[in-house]
């Protein structure tokens, strides 16, 4: 071991903890990244080490991690971020570390959505189809979706889903957003309002997601109704809808609500029967 990588084991260790570097041969160490210290990253050093760069030999990530990271990371990717903190004759292992803090790391807020949540209410949530394509009746998982509306290239669709926090609201929107399709949408504006059974507290909130003042619309569409979570998704067409935009997002939501039984359909058309209302949910 040189001894300006005997000082830099030396001082990464006193200022993470004495397993953040740890020599597992002569020339190689295995480096738990303090941003992610769940994780092995093993490097192999030279012995002209700092004049010649170390090697990244090989990433272990937890299975039980993998699902929390932010932005997953390969061998490859880890090479070009030490290579970028690399400058001949100066040692680099601490600000490689510093760089891996935006790269490797746990999403906190996905994290602790997962952790209020009940097995029951994420099995739901992953019952949920994350297909790259559209979803259709058959395959939209626990989502009641609305018939698509195309009025000058645009095209909008709605879907509604029982929920009963904002964890496993969040938890939804997370995964509906994994269909490509979905996620490529110029807008997925999204409301809900919850009413905790235990606590009777009540939670509502709303995203426009760049459609000025369409979240605010959507919430007042869920007014009376509890436990229940909305997203208009719009794929725009190149030509300006004006004030129609805002009455296809209103006729596509409700047109899921109606269709998860969330509201009655009122309209002619309309079976005599209708579904029942679950406002009181």
């Amino acid at each position: 071991m040189s001894e300006s990588l005997q000082e830099e084991v030396f001082s990464i260790n006193a200022i993470y903890s004495e397993e953040c570097m740890v020599q597992q041969a002569s020339t190689i160490y295995v480096v738990h990244p303090p941003s992610l210290p769940e994780a092995s990253i093993q490097m192999s050093f030279p012995s002209s080490y700092p004049d010649a760069p170390p090697i990244i030999l090989s990433l272990s990530i937890p299975e039980s991690q993998q699902e929390y990271i932010l932005k997953m990371v390969d061998v490859q990717a880890l090479t070009d971020i030490l290579l970028g903190c690399y400058h001949s004759g100066e040692v680099c292992v601490f600000d490689f570390l510093d760089e891996l803090r935006e790269v490797l790391k746990v999403d906190e807020e996905y994290y602790e959505q997962r952790k209020l949540m009940s097995s029951d209410a994420w099995a739901r949530v992953n019952n949920s189809d994350s297909s790259d394509g559209e979803f259709d009746s058959e395959n939209a998982g626990n989502w009641a979706m609305s018939d698509m509306v195309v009025d000058r290239k645009s095209k909008f669709i709605a879907r509604a889903m029982e929920v009963h926090s904002v964890a496993e609201a969040k938890a939804n929107l997370a995964v509906l957003k994994t269909n490509k399709k979905i996620a490529k949408a110029t807008h997925n504006m999204t409301a809900w309002r919850i009413k905790t059974a235990r606590e009777g507290i009540t939670i509502q909130d709303c995203d426009d997601d760049g459609e000025s003042a369409a979240g605010g619309r959507l919430l007042h569409l869920l007014e009376d109704l509890w436990n229940v979570m909305v997203v208009v998704s719009r794929w725009y067409g190149g030509v300006l809808l004006g004030p129609d935009r805002f009455k296809h997002i209103n006729v596509t939501a409700r047109d899921a609500l109606v269709k998860g039984g969330f509201v009655q359909d009122n309209s002619p058309h309309a079976d005599k029967k209708g579904k029942s209302s679950r406002k009181s949910k």
